[in-house]
């Protein structure tokens, strides 16, 4: 059955004379077809039939191998996709051969659809674990050493959103073929934005953002994703591009001696970082309890329903 999905946030816009610098900052190596040095499935290998499509692969690029890049490869961001990130990820923040990540995915015309509905359904004590594991992947993205930016080349809702705000820069595609898309819409199906979402948001935006768009659960246009300051660089011809240009941009930014700026970077995301991880247990309580609202079960059920209609069809 195929799957949809939910949650998400957004990410911290720099000034317009840093979007200025991003711009106009020199490609510094080509790009190359990268070299495979892990993938992970969540379904097992069976010997008689082909290999299943991994959840997750992990790249060296090959010119530039103090990048990494982290592809995603499958829709809907289940719990054990959720584990298998946190573990690629500790696994590259341990390499001390790598600087950098691009995180990207290879989804026709989406970078992360979200949290697989059927995941608000399985009860309350199941939702809690995993959103202690969606917390999880926020935590060690945004508290990495590594220098992290998205190439988000399609929709970024809910959790793609979430994901991109996670990394230090985002990039979209506002053209091409057709313009992707980008939010937070917990509210649209009954669910609060969390706090820390909240705050973040704010941070990234401003606060006048976050009254005006979060409680509506307004989906953007990468062309106002970019004006409020969510999206650094949209003016890219295609995904190959726009993959180029990050990859260089990680390599510029990984010339600064590597203690210095991982102290720096952690220095600067301390206070969030603490209040993040100070309120789990309030946040787990409080998003189980509305997820668990008939209001919020009445909306997801007519979702699915929605959906499996559109695959009979």
């Amino acid at each position: 059955m195929q799957r949809m999905r939910i949650v998400g946030f957004l990410s911290r816009a720099p000034a317009a004379i840093y979007r200025q610098s991003i711009q106009q900052r020199p490609w510094i190596a080509p790009m190359a077809q990268p070299i495979v040095i892990r993938s992970f499935t969540s379904s097992a290998n069976n010997t008689e039939q082909p290999p299943p499509t991994p959840s997750i692969t992990v790249t060296k690029h090959d010119k530039s191998p103090e990048v990494a890049i982290m592809t995603l490869h499958k829709t809907a961001f289940t719990h054990d996709i959720a584990k298998l990130m946190i573990k690629e990820w500790k696994a590259m923040e341990h390499d001390q051969s790598i600087r950098a990540v691009m995180l990207k995915s290879d989804l026709k015309s989406i970078f992360c659809a979200g949290i697989d509905f059927q995941e608000f359904l399985k009860g309350p004590e199941s939702f809690g674990n995993y959103w202690r594991s969606i917390r999880q992947v926020f935590d060690v993205i945004y508290s990495s050493r590594l220098n992290t930016a998205a190439s988000m080349h399609g929709h970024s809702l809910g959790l793609g959103c979430v994901l991109g705000m996670a990394c230090q820069d985002r990039f979209m595609m506002g053209a091409v073929p057709k313009p992707g898309t980008i939010g937070l819409n917990e509210v649209a199906v009954g669910v609060p934005v969390p706090h820390w979402l909240v705050e973040l948001f704010a941070e990234i935006t401003s606060r006048r953002h976050a009254e005006r768009l979060l409680p509506l659960g307004r989906i953007l246009s990468v062309q106002e994703a970019q004006s409020i300051g969510l999206v650094d660089k949209t003016d890219f011809k295609s995904q190959e591009e726009m993959d180029e240009f990050v990859v260089r941009y990680l390599v510029g930014r990984s010339q600064a001696p590597k203690i210095a700026q991982a102290e720096t970077m952690r220095v600067i995301r301390l206070n969030f970082l603490k209040t993040f991880r100070d309120s789990e247990e309030e946040d787990v309580a409080t998003i189980t309890k509305y997820v668990a609202e008939e209001e919020a079960q009445t909306i997801l059920k007519e979702q699915l329903a929605k959906l499996a209609n559109k695959v009979k069809k």
